[in-house]
């Protein structure tokens, strides 16, 4: 690793592609928000969405020049204590009030905290460093495994699923021998029927609760879910190039939470599909930027870290379209940097941060 003074801003200190396409993708959710507020949007109002939305993006951008300053050997040999704290706050959950049957925040007054969205990203970190060390993967598959398990419990399906894939793709790029990998596979697809089978007989065991059931059960009957068929509609009504720019525009189809899990049904509708596709592009344009720490880093603590956020952010645009066309049942994971919400946004700082500060000790300046 090069060790070097590291600056604020500028080619020396950080990465301008990265900071510019980060900052680039925070107006993008302004924007889409904005279209979501009557038009008011510039009011100051707790309660307004896009002010809201401003304040956790502000609070990202100081998270991601803070994370410039943190080098990666420290980050490293702090990611054991991390995931250990993280664990901890998962389990310190189940002590809450639910909200909604749900238990995923620590309510902190005007904002909430959602450990979890914190977890996809030191989990990969945690991994990552197992890995580079080449230590006992046995104790780290149960390590991983119980932290799922944290996370389902809440009930959060979808990002216990998110990380099983993230984790998976991890371990697919480690030495790890192909036949442990496909045993590995072969067990947690069995596992997850087991469980949803104990889960719709035994009222009182909750490793897949009756709610996930449902849903499930909705996705595969006759019916698509509510939220699904009209996030559809409004995605078609979008047409080529959107309705925000149209003179005569199509009468706004009503989706429900649209500012969070179905937001891409909001953006698809104002700037249509050559707007998804400029958006999609420069999600392909980040990812082919990071790919070139595969080739040039000489650590494997980098590379396991890279691929660990490519393939977590991926994954989890992947699975929140998917959710929004009606693909697979809906799992409420937000859409990285475009849902309103500022545990997902400070999360995604964090991987852009540590991604950053990646990119200085490599050299990698523009």
């Amino acid at each position: 690793m090069n060790t070097r003074k590291i600056t604020l801003l500028g080619p020396q200190g950080t990465n301008i592609f990265i900071l510019l396409i980060f900052l680039f993708f925070i107006f993008i959710s302004w924007f889409t928000l904005y279209t979501l507020t009557d038009f008011e949007g510039l009011e100051f109002d707790v309660d307004n969405i896009l002010t809201r939305q401003v304040v956790f993006s502000v609070a990202s951008i100081i998270v991601f020049f803070l994370l410039t300053y943190l080098s990666i050997d420290n980050l490293q040999n702090y990611s054991n204590i991390l995931f250990f704290i993280v664990v901890g706050l998962l389990g310190s959950l189940y002590f809450t009030q639910p909200r909604l049957g749900v238990r995923r925040w620590f309510d902190l007054g005007p904002i909430d905290i959602q450990p979890s969205e914190f977890a996809k990203v030191i989990i990969v970190v945690f991994v990552a460093n197992y890995l580079s060390r080449n230590l006992n993967k046995g104790i780290l598959i149960a390590l991983i495994f119980g932290t799922v398990l944290l996370i389902n419990f809440q009930p959060d399906l979808g990002t216990a699923l998110i990380i099983s894939f993230v984790f998976l793709s991890m371990l697919l790029l480690s030495n790890i021998k192909l036949r442990y990998m496909s045993l590995l596979l072969l067990t947690g697809v069995s596992l997850f029927f087991i469980f949803l089978e104990i889960g719709s007989r035994v009222d009182n065991i909750n490793i897949v609760t009756q709610y996930q059931i449902s849903r499930l059960n909705e996705f595969f009957s006759a019916d698509l879910d509510f939220s699904q068929s009209q996030s559809r509609l409004l995605i078609s009504s979008g047409g080529l190039f959107g309705q925000y720019f149209a003179t005569e525009n199509i009468e706004k189809i009503f989706v429900p939470v649209e500012t969070t899990d179905f937001i891409f049904a909001a953006y698809a509708y104002n700037f249509g599909f050559f707007g998804i596709l400029f958006l999609l592009a420069l999600w392909g344009l980040l990812f082919s930027r990071l790919r070139r720490i595969l080739t040039v880093s000489d650590s494997d603590f980098d590379k396991f870290v890279i691929a660990g956020f490519i393939a977590l952010l991926s994954f989890q645009i992947i699975i929140n379209i998917s959710t929004v066309v009606g693909l697979i049942p809906v799992t409420g994971l937000p859409f990285p940097l475009l849902s309103l919400g500022g545990s997902s946004m400070v999360s995604i700082a964090v991987i852009f941060g540590i991604t950053n500060r990646i990119f200085i000790e490599n050299n990698i300046t523009i």
